[in-house]
């Protein structure tokens, strides 16, 4: 997508389309390295990844968490998405 695209859709199109592009497997990451932590999360925390994930039908809590720091990142200026 160009810029110029990307200026036609409303913010929360472009949520739904980041999160079309993660269950789908488009994200495209520059690494595809995969590391094993272990996060501490509130249950608050957590249950808003769960509404993150069920809101775009993402297929896990990884899905979730992916989206959340995509859709960041991209707010931020610091990915394009």
């Amino acid at each position: 997508m160009s810029y110029k695209d990307a200026t036609i859709y409303d913010a929360e199109q472009k949520r739904t389309i980041l999160a079309q592009k993660i269950k789908n497997g488009d994200l495209k990451v520059q690494v595809e390295d995969k590391t094993h932590k272990t996060l501490s999360f509130s249950v608050s925390e957590w249950a808003l990844i769960e509404q993150i994930r069920s809101k775009y039908g993402l297929k896990d809590l990884t899905e979730g968490m992916l989206y959340a720091v995509w859709n960041t990142a991209i707010q931020e200026g610091i990915e394009t998405g």
